[in-house]
C-alpha cells in the first residue's frame, strides 16, 4: 500500500502511523469526487484493526495536512502548528469493513473535521470543538491529544528537522454535551475534554472513555 503513496509528506505520515500503531492498515478509503465540499480532494482514511495491544479500531487520515493553516496565537507568544492530520478511535463492537455501511457515519464526521480548516480558512488545534449540525447521535466533535497511545511522540510526525504535522484525535460529541459545555462557560472546554480522558492533579491520565460508538 505504501508504494501507492508518492507525496513525501504522505509517505512520512504513513510510516509514522505504522510505527505508533505497530501494524499495517486493513484497507483505506479516499474522498470521491463530489463528496468533498471544499476542494481538498485527497484526504484518505487508513483503517487499522483492533489488536491485543490496542483493542480498538484506528481511523487515520492522510491528506488534511496538505493545507497549511493560517497563523494562530495560542497565548504566551506561542503559535499553533499549521498542519494537522486526524485520528479516531472506534469501539471494537462497531462493524468496520469495506462492505459495512454503519461506520460510515463516523467516517463522515472524521472527514468533515479533516476538511474544516481548509473550508473555513482557519487554524484548528487541540481542545477546539466543532458543531457540524449532523442530524445524528453526534452533532459535533472535539479535538483531543491521542492519550490512548502510549507514546507522547504519536502527536507529532516530523516532516523535516524542525517542521512537523500534528496528529489530533477526533472525538464525537452529542448535542447534550455541546449544550453542557456552552452552559459551563469558560470551564466548559476543560469539562468536555475530561469526559473522555480523566486526569489526576499531576495531569496523569487515570481513566479514559475515548472510543467512538454508534
Amino acid at each position: 500500500m505504501v508504494k501507492e503513496i508518492r507525496n513525501s509528506r504522505h509517505k512520512k505520515l504513513y510510516e509514522h502511523y505504522l510505527k505508533i500503531l505497530r501494524q499495517e492498515p486493513s484497507f483505506s478509503m479516499q474522498m470521491k469526487q463530489g463528496q468533498e465540499a471544499s476542494g481538498l480532494k485527497h484526504v484518505t482514511t487508513f483503517v487499522f484493526c483492533p489488536t491485543n495491544e490496542m483493542p480498538f479500531w484506528k481511523l487515520c487520515t492522510i491528506g488534511a495536512s496538505d493545507y497549511m493553516m493560517p497563523k494562530r496565537n495560542i497565548g504566551c507568544g506561542r503559535l499553533a502548528n499549521r498542519r494537522n492530520e486526524y485520528i479516531m478511535f472506534v469501539s471494537p463492537q462497531v462493524e468496520i469493513s469495506q462492505s459495512s455501511v454503519e461506520w460510515l457515519k463516523l467516517k463522515a464526521l472524521l472527514w468533515h473535521i479533516a476538511d474544516y480548516a481548509y473550508t473555513e480558512k482557519e487554524n484548528v488545534t487541540v481542545s477546539d470543538t466543532f458543531d457540524v449540525s449532523f442530524n445524528e447521535k453526534y452533532c459535533g466533535a472535539v479535538l483531543l491529544l491521542p492519550e490512548l497511545l502510549d507514546s507522547s511522540s504519536s502527536v507529532k510526525c516530523y516532516i523535516s528537522k524542525n517542521k512537523f504535522v500534528s496528529i489530533f484525535q477526533v472525538m464525537p460529541v452529542t448535542k447534550e454535551m455541546m449544550d453542557e459545555k456552552q452552559r459551563r462557560g469558560q470551564e466548559g472546554t476543560y469539562w468536555l475534554m475530561e469526559q473522555f480522558y480523566t486526569h489526576d492533579d499531576d495531569y496523569k491520565i487515570v481513566s479514559s472513555n475515548a472510543l467512538a460508538t454508534l
